[in-house]
């Protein structure tokens, strides 16, 4: 290669090509995990009727309450999402085996007072949590969603407001 120098610094007359990092690649058990819990933040339920079969889980197991099938998993949505201003899932780490996804992260809520017994006020809560969505790839539908949330957490964060 041939180098000129100026003004004190060396530079090439040959610029080396350009070489592109690899692009990461989603997992497509995850790329449907996602575009689903975008559906549940976002609260659209028809997107989210296309997600779910008769044979669908939702069970949050820390407060012991399991739901079978897409009607029933949508009425209770719809319950719980009228008290609900705001809502997100802020992942800190996601990871699968197969069609098991498994999120660790923050559900951040903005209430309605009402539904924690204290009309007249909003709350907001911050829940650590782990959220696992086993999907099948080949209906694009989930199978079950199971959440584990730190609701002492949410306990202590509601006995402050």
């Amino acid at each position: 290669m041939l180098f000129s120098i100026i003004a004190g610094q060396a530079k090439a007359d040959i610029v080396p090509e350009q070489v592109e990092a690899p692009s990461k690649q989603i997992p497509d058990a995850i790329q449907l995990a996602n575009e689903y819990l975008a559906a549940l933040t976002a609260r659209d339920y028809g997107k989210l009727s296309r997600f779910y079969s008769r044979e669908t889980k939702f069970v949050d197991r820390t407060a012991k309450k399991t739901l079978t099938g897409g009607s029933d998993i949508l009425t209770f949505l719809r319950r719980i999402h009228v008290y609900t201003l705001d809502y997100s899932f802020e992942v800190d780490h996601a990871f699968h085996s197969g069609s098991l996804v498994v999120y660790i992260g923050t559900y951040k809520y903005k209430s309605r007072g009402d539904l924690f017994g204290k009309p007249g006020q909003n709350i907001e809560l911050q829940i650590p949590g782990v959220t696992t969505i086993e999907v099948d790839l080949n209906d694009r539908e989930i199978k079950t969603h199971t959440d584990l949330l730190d609701y002492d957490t949410m306990r202590d964060q509601l006995a402050a407001q």
